[in-house]
């Protein structure tokens, strides 16, 4: 077992041990004080004891008793509760011990989960600093899962003062607090503000359970059984296998040791100290947060037996890098929405995607060929593509917050446009528009394409429409202008148009072929629903051509799949900043 696993293995046994020795009846750390168990579902309340221990598990008028198996393991199903705001305390009874778990109420719990952008906190966002001063609902609980990863599945979390590489300080995690000032400042920003609007509407207790990590890939949340059920991620679990196979700790440390050496000598002959030498070897891949399945295993898995109302979920940067695979994202996206529905034991379970944010440098009429040669549109369709294909799965556009950073700081929209959706689908707000006007039809009039939306569509500030592009046989695509199109005249003689037919075309294409719509990591697009209230949800990007990015080969695909992967999106930038340069002038004319 390598060090980090066997390191956890050791505690957690320890920990199970003492406690028999001890005769005392433990809960798993997922129930503490201050929590919210989920209405509307039997709950299930596990822990350990010593064998064949009864238990007595009490809530809410109810009372239930079971002993514990010949492994130590219990566990109890209350019925189904009803919502509530009135706090009470749930008591687990042993032989020699009892457990009093105060203030628990019954609501509604929604797992936030995904990478940085889910990650970042309130008090760090636009407005952060208003929403936290008003952050006081004692009937929102908040709990945030210890950062974990590991290649089997744990069944327990910690409970500990973690300290974030991000941002430098030390963050309690494993526990749950009601919402205050206090306690909602180093939680999820786009959590809090999603449950935060529940709650307003509702009136139920909602409890948000963040369990995201900066830095993470879709294949680190999906379990490797479920992975194994997609034949093309095959190539990257063998990726990481090889690696962990070869993982070799001393000889690791001597190589950083060797590093070390020659680097201090450099620094010695600059007139600099030397860094402390290292003592300890580069991680273990297996403990990897991207190790296929290891997040999954040390998130979400020890976790599965509570039971959730649904999930929101922000992801997909570390997917859109220089190893993309866009096509193979798709596959994957899909497949970890089913498996964590089948580790929570719902199928239905409701899961809402909040798209890839924008990020990098933002895309103009100047560079626009140039920026929209890059895999994080693929992504994003990757992401659409699987609210199109599961039941009860919502996709929200995010590109729309327009920043250079990558973790854009307007997350509050975000929250608020997921919780529109959770209101209209989960909690009866039908009246509650949140569904982006999609584009369900092209067709090619020869010199411009006339596009069908489900629904009225326009600009969000007035202006002409923007971020189209059109191409033709030659898959250059150019800055297109776009207008709803004339259907007739009004009794005054006013022209009539359609708000959901939209004419796209450029005088540079004769002969188009193909129309894209905010396809850039960073773009440019201004076109959202006409809806009054609905106004603040862009429609999600697309394409209509079949011109898909060049899948990154695996290493087993050798070097010179790499080489010729390579040089391909070489010259698909090289020829993108040329037709970019060669534009100009007959636009300009």
């Amino acid at each position: 077992m390598k060090k980090v696993m066997l390191f956890l293995t050791l505690a957690i046994t320890f920990t199970l041990t003492a406690g028999s020795l001890r005769a005392e009846v433990k809960v798993h750390n997922i129930f503490g004080q201050n929590m919210v168990l989920q209405r509307g579902k039997p709950v299930e309340i596990w822990g350990r004891a010593d064998v064949g221990e009864p238990v007595t598990v009490t809530y809410s008028g109810q009372t239930k008793k079971v002993r514990a198996d010949d492994k130590g393991n219990w566990s109890i199903k209350l019925d189904a509760l009803k919502a509530g705001t009135e706090s009470k305390d749930l008591v687990i009874k042993g032989k020699s011990n009892s457990i009093t778990l105060k203030n628990v109420v019954v609501g509604d719990v929604w797992l936030c989960g995904g990478q940085s952008n889910m990650e970042d906190v309130l008090e760090d966002i636009y407005h952060g600093d208003i929403e936290v001063v008003s952050a006081n609902h004692p009937n929102i609980r908040l709990m945030t899962i210890p950062q974990v990863a590991v290649p089997g599945a744990l069944t327990e979390i910690e409970r500990l003062n973690e300290f974030n590489a991000w941002t430098g300080r030390h963050e309690m995690k494993g526990s749950w607090a009601q919402c205050t000032p206090e306690t909602v400042n180093r939680f999820s920003a786009i959590g809090y503000i999603f449950g935060r609007r529940l709650h307003l509407a509702s009136g139920v207790p909602i409890g948000l359970i963040d369990a995201s990590r900066g830095g993470t890939t879709i294949e680190a949340w999906t379990s490797r059984a479920k992975l194994a059920t997609v034949p093309e991620s095959k190539g990257l679990t063998d990726e990481w296998d090889e690696q962990i196979a070869a993982y070799d700790p001393a000889a690791s440390l001597k190589a950083e040791i060797q590093y070390w050496e020659e680097e201090s000598e450099r620094r010695k002959q600059r007139g600099e100290e030397p860094e402390p030498k290292p003592t300890e070897p580069e991680p273990d891949p297996a403990t990897d947060p991207n190790n296929p399945g290891a997040s999954f295993n040390g998130m979400v898995a020890p976790i599965t037996g509570f039971n959730i109302k649904g999930v929101i979920f922000n992801q997909g940067y570390n997917n859109a890098l220089g190893n993309a695979r866009p096509n193979l994202y798709a596959r994957v996206f899909e497949a970890m929405v089913q498996d964590w529905r089948q580790a929570f034991r719902d199928e239905s379970l409701p899961f809402g995607i909040i798209g890839l944010t924008a990020g990098g440098e933002p895309q103009t009429l100047e560079n626009f060929e140039l920026r929209m040669v890059d895999p994080a549109p693929f992504i994003r369709e990757g992401q659409s593509r699987a609210a199109r294909e599961l039941e009860n799965v919502c996709f929200m556009p995010a590109y729309d917050q327009q920043v250079p950073w990558y973790h854009p700081h307007k997350k509050f929209e975000l929250g608020e446009r997921t919780a529109r959706w959770a209101l209209n689908t989960q909690y009866g707000y039908d009246r509650i528009g949140w569904k982006p006007a999609v584009c369900t039809g092209s067709e090619n009039k020869g010199d411009h394409f006339i596009l069908t939306f489900d629904r009225p569509v326009q600009s969000h500030d007035g202006r002409a429409f923007e971020g189209f592009a059109i191409a033709g046989e030659d898959r250059h695509f150019v800055p297109a202008s776009a207008d709803n199109v004339v259907v007739g005249k009004d009794e005054r003689g006013n022209e009539r148009t359609d708000a959901r037919l939209v004419k796209v075309w450029s005088p540079l294409v004769k002969e188009p072929v193909a129309v894209r719509y905010a396809w850039a990591r960073n773009p440019l697009g201004n076109v959202v629903n006409e809806e009054h209230y609905e106004s603040v949800i862009p429609i999600p990007s697309f394409r209509t051509d079949d011109w898909d990015w060049p899948e990154t080969p695996f290493q087993s695909d050798g070097g010179e799949a790499e080489e010729k992967h390579r040089e391909r999106r070489d010259q698909m930038r090289s020829n993108a900043e040329r037709w970019g340069k060669e534009r100009m002038a007959p636009e300009a004319r």
